[in-house]
């Protein structure tokens, strides 16, 4: 075995110095890399020749692998690769690096351009490695906002994360480019489309925002006043609130237990207060983050039930103005 590897040397520096340029540039000439060697009687223009000349061999790479991409048409991974063509004509010559030499003898220099496909592939890998690891903290932090009653916190971290996604084609289309192990390469990719698809789900879920669940026990003199839990979410619903009738559904239970009394009667008028308390409570933790109470004085000709009437009227305004001031709607 040690004489095979003397002999290849020797090889290799017998076709280096036939070639005029030093013999260990002959290890870039192995399948790790992309390479090639040009010379000219000026630096610059050896260079401009070499780096034009490695830019069609990774062309030809990216061509071979932008139509296999193209023939994958079923199944996900169509979804990080769908944007590869945009790097048909995009050599990604930012990884590229050169070594020059000049032989007096011949009065040239030569220049040698190379990119390593291991170091370029771990240049991209860790891209990949670091959206992995943002869009995990991600869903992380909203998985917590949600769990806490805070969707509108959830809904602009989600928001934010899924325009991460947008240059990860670019990543995956140049590991393959560059020989990525495809093992590796498809878990990755199923990693991050696990994660876009939670993050598109839970966006779903949060499209109606916040959400509002109205209990509401209402008295009028033994009968029970439907109107007022009505009158309560047609206000806030103005106020662009969304409702459920579902207490665990809820985000917000508002919790509202009025009752009518009668007041007097003076010359023909009838009177009456409607008495109210209004608790709001955050489902997710048990906590009560609001409790007051508000009265009304309601009036009228006929009798005290429409003179309740009245007061449940003017309750409902008084109450939806308290949870307007005092919780976030």
């Amino acid at each position: 075995m040690k004489h095979l590897f003397i002999a290849l040397f020797l090889v290799a520096s017998v076709v280096a110095t036939a070639q005029n340029y030093p013999s260990d540039w002959a290890k870039y000439t192995s399948d790790r890399y992309f390479h090639d060697v040009e010379s000219a009687s000026g630096k610059q223009a050896a260079l401009e020749l070499a780096r034009t000349s490695l830019a069609r061999q990774v062309q030809v790479r990216v061509s071979e692998v932008s139509q296999m991409n193209k023939d994958v048409v079923n199944g996900r991974s169509t979804i990080f690769y769908s944007s590869s063509k945009t790097f048909f004509t995009d050599v990604d010559m930012n990884l590229a690096e050169t070594k020059s030499y000049y032989n007096e003898a011949a009065g040239k220099y030569y220049v040698l351009v190379y990119i390593d496909k291991v170091a370029a592939c771990t240049f991209y890998e860790n891209e990949v490695r670091m959206l992995i690891s943002n869009t995990d903290n991600t869903l992380g932090i909203a998985g917590n906002y949600i769990a806490t009653g805070f969707k509108q916190k959830a809904k602009a971290e989600l928001e934010k994360m899924l325009k991460q996604f947008d240059g990860a084609g670019k990543s995956f289309f140049w590991l393959n480019v560059f020989g990525f192990d495809e093992v590796q390469l498809h878990r990755y990719l199923t990693k991050l489309q696990d994660n876009e698809q939670t993050a598109k789900q839970w966006l779903a879920d949060l499209e109606y925002g916040t959400t509002y669940c109205v209990v509401c026990d209402a008295d009028l003199f033994g009968k029970k006043y439907l109107k007022l839990a009505n009158e309560v979410k047609g206000e806030l619903s103005a106020s662009g609130c969304n409702f459920v009738d579902d207490p665990s559904l809820a985000d917000y239970v508002i919790r509202i237990s009025a009752s009518a009394r009668k007041y007097n009667e003076f010359q023909g008028a009838y009177f009456t207060y409607v008495d109210a308390t209004v608790t709001v409570d955050k489902s997710a933790t048990s906590q009560r983050i609001f409790e007051d109470e508000v009265s009304e004085k309601g009036s009228h000709t006929i009798n005290y039930d429409e003179a309740a009437r009245d007061g449940y009227k003017k309750i409902s305004k008084a109450i939806v103005k308290m949870l307007k001031d005092n919780i976030k709607l």
